[in-house]
């Protein structure tokens, strides 16, 4: 019988001090793949990096390279490869990072759950096997996002933003990240709001001896913007609804005070502001009709 395909993507921007280290120990639990049944493959993303990383990947036995012409971000690199994963009929992908943080050995205890049929998205546990002092920055901001995303997903989250995560041909089939930030995020959510399972496996996670993290003071700017176009994209009316909602209940409140003033009080009018009234109503109405609208584009679009 043919063995099933895995893809391991591995986003690359300058990595030339690392990508070769970190192919060499994909390329180390090939055999331990293949007596599971799975195939091996090597996605590198190249996301306009100015050093050697492509040539470098390319002698180092990558069996795709893609590249960015210019620097992209992240997000959008992870969404390249994820794509190009889905368009090869991948089994199963896994993102993994070139700065040899994360060990390629983790790789056949992530995708159990999925080889189970108990997850189609399965992320790493940094936080357990962790044998560096993660900076207080990194550390305070994940913990805020982990918990953040454990609200929004009702799953039971112990870190939001690996660097390793293993996701299901379902999953690919139909996954959606427009932003070009915050994947880990985006997949979260965009997951959770497909119908997904979720998992954790706890990975090992090693101090970073090249390169600098992407995490910073601007994380969360770039974050909740993001995190509100997936949301916006996938289920609108979650977010137009109670917008809409809000404002319709002020303009029904003012009202009601100020009617109540007119009838048993001395004002002069039944309606004292009739302005804010009027506008508070109209844009509530507006908001509703228009995540309706948004999510009857959703539905009809869902399958194309």
């Amino acid at each position: 019988m043919e063995n099933k395909k895995l893809a391991v993507v591995v986003p690359a921007f300058n990595e030339g001090n690392s990508i070769e280290s970190t192919l060499s120990g994909l390329k180390g639990i090939e055999s331990q793949l293949r007596d599971i049944g799975y195939t091996l493959l090597i996605y590198v993303v190249n996301d306009g990096s100015s050093d050697n990383t492509a040539a470098l990947a390319q002698s180092s036995g990558a069996d795709k390279i893609i590249t960015h012409k210019k620097n992209r971000g992240l997000g959008a690199a992870v969404r390249t490869g994820l794509l190009a994963t889905r368009k090869d009929q991948i089994d199963i992908a896994i993102k993994f990072d070139a700065d040899c943080q994360h060990d390629p050995q983790d790789i056949i205890r992530i995708i159990q759950p999925i080889i189970n049929d108990e997850a189609e998205v399965v992320y790493g546990n940094r936080f357990e096997k962790i044998d560096y002092n993660m900076p207080l920055v990194r550390k305070v901001g994940n913990k805020v996002f982990t918990r953040l995303m454990a609200t929004l997903t009702g799953w039971p989250l112990k870190d939001s933003q690996p660097g390793i995560f293993a996701v299901a041909r379902d999953y690919l089939a139909v996954f959606h990240l427009p932003g070009d930030y915050n994947y880990t995020q985006q997949v979260l959510l965009d997951a959770y709001h497909q119908g997904m399972r979720f998992a954790h496996v706890d990975v090992s996670f090693h101090k970073r001896n090249s390169g600098k993290s992407f995490v910073s003071l601007k994380y969360p700017v770039k974050v909740l913007p993001q995190l509100l176009m997936v949301m916006i994209s996938i289920k609108p009316m979650k977010i137009f609804m109670p917008i809409g909602l809000v404002f319709i209940a002020l303009a029904t409140l003012i009202f009601c005070w100020e009617f109540g003033q007119w009838l048993f009080a001395d004002a002069i009018k039944p309606v004292m502001h009739v302005n804010m009234v009027l506008g508070s109503m109209l844009f509530g109405m507006q908001t509703l009709f228009f995540g309706m609208l948004a999510e009857l584009i959703v539905f009809f679009n869902k399958d194309k």
